[in-house]
């Protein structure tokens, strides 16, 4: 069913029902809260005692005797029977005396200002007809017998009852089409919620455009971002499904090289083509070397999967980074020397105690440094320091060779992208996710600052 069906619905009902309670509810609360006699409860009595009266022969004595039974019911009462010319045929509060004519002109003529009068007693005249012969039945009410509020509504024709029934109909309706007015914005609102989720999908995205602050202008705004989250997600799927066919492509190039040098040299040796034993010991050292480079290859994708199905599992001791880093780069002296790179080292003799997994820490050091000997060596300059600061250490690897463009910083730390698409060089763009995945098992950061030709500096902040 259409919400503007439900409406309608709803507001039809909801009316007849008001209309219903209300009036049932004055009418009992008027019963209940306000006890007393109205203008229609008193022209009621009159004519229940002059019907009496009638049916019992329409005496005066008869007249009498009505009289005083109903005396007896409401003894703060005065009831009085009168001829046309003022004269008194019975009077329960014992007058004898005639009204003269200026007297009964004035009890008429004041007959409805004490109707409202809260201070004087209440008269009513009523006319009778007893057999025949013209009375006047005149009842005298004490104020507080009285209903403190009535409502009377007289209608002499359709017209008059129109002029009452349009306000009211207006009165009625006009809620409605602001209601309408409302409900029809709302609708529309929700229709486009609706229809944005029945299309939304993967390949595009949807967006709804709605500048109220209501919950269901927050509804859109979540779903917009739920929207913008998800078109972010898959493409963060797609890139890294691009990277990993990229990886296996270059997988498969940079495998098939050193595994064809072994193939190669292995089947020389095994036909014996070779000119002596130092030329035997060459073609062992290169499938040595190929068989560890593979070996190498095949631990860092190992590794990288450990990663994503276990995380980065960290045992943490009391560790001094500057006895680490020392460590580490007395291992690369021998290569550094070789590729006549400088070295300057700003490492303090004693480093503060952190708890920390040296093995994951120096496993990420080798990583930086090893990257800033493949793309760093024609600056002939490396730099490693250590620095202590109030929120924790900051371990940095600075290097002067190509640095890294502008356009591939943001994406550097991310798995399997590669920065230059040489493919003369080894790797897959593995190790500096590795350093980032590390940093953050420690609670930590890495950053980079580049320029290039200048100046290259990863760093490693970890916290106290």
């Amino acid at each position: 069913m259409k919400l503007s069906l439900k409406l309608w619905l709803y507001f039809i009902v909801s009316s007849a029902a008001a209309i219903v309670l209300a009036v049932t509810l004055a009418l009992t609360l008027g019963q209940i809260l306000q006890p007393g006699h109205t203008y229609e409860t008193l022209k009621a009595m009159a004519n229940e005692m002059i019907l009496e009266v009638n049916q019992n022969g329409g005496k005066e004595a008869t007249l009498i005797e009505v009289t005083e039974v109903y005396q007896s019911q409401h003894p703060s009462f005065v009831f009085e029977w009168l001829h046309t010319d003022g004269a008194i045929v019975y009077a329960s509060d014992g007058r004898t005396q005639a009204y003269s004519p200026s007297e009964l002109i004035h009890l008429l003529a004041n007959e409805s200002d004490t109707y409202w009068d809260l201070e004087h007693p209440v008269s009513m005249m009523y006319p009778a007809d007893i057999s025949g012969h013209n009375y006047y039945l005149y009842i005298e009410i004490p104020p507080e017998a009285m209903r403190e509020s009535q409502m009377l509504l007289y209608f002499r024709s359709w017209t008059s009852l129109l002029s009452l029934f349009i306000p009211f109909l207006v009165f009625i309706i006009t809620p409605y089409f602001f209601t309408y007015h409302f409900f029809h914005a709302l609708r529309k609102r929700l229709k486009g919620i609706n229809e944005a989720l029945s299309g939304m999908s993967i390949d595009r995205r949807r967006e709804i455009h709605d500048d109220h602050n209501d919950e269901i202008g927050q509804l859109a705004h979540h779903f917009n971002a739920m929207s913008k989250r998800i078109r972010e997600q898959v493409a963060q799927i797609q890139d890294q499904e691009t990277k990993r066919k990229t990886l296996i492509s270059n997988l498969s190039h940079d495998l098939r090289t050193p595994l064809t040098n072994i193939l190669g040299y292995a089947q020389a040796i095994q036909r014996g083509i070779y000119k002596n034993e130092d030329e035997l010991q060459a073609h062992a050292a290169i499938i040595l070397s190929r068989s560890q480079y593979i070996e190498k290859l095949i631990n860092a994708l190992f590794q990288v999967s450990q990663y994503d199905l276990h995380g980065v599992q960290i045992q943490k001791s009391p560790t001094q980074l500057a006895g680490m880093l020392r460590k580490v780069l007395a291992e690369y002296i021998a290569v550094l020397e070789s590729k006549g790179i400088e070295m300057d080292i700003s490492i303090p003799e004693i480093s503060m105690t952190l708890m920390a997994d040296v093995n994951l820490l120096e496993r990420a050091m080798r990583n930086l440094i090893d990257n800033a000997i493949k793309y760093g060596a024609a600056g002939n300059y490396l730099r490693v320091e250590y620095k202590e600061t109030e929120e924790g250490v900051s371990l940095s690897v600075i290097d002067r060779g190509q640095g890294v463009p502008p356009e591939q910083q943001p994406f550097l730390f991310d798995r399997f992208y590669q920065g230059s698409q040489n493919r003369s060089s080894e790797g897959f763009g593995i190790g500096l996710s590795i350093v980032k995945e590390i940093a953050h098992a420690h609670g930590g950061e890495v950053s980079l600052y580049s320029v290039p030709g200048k100046e290259t500096r990863f760093t490693v902040t970890l916290p106290r």
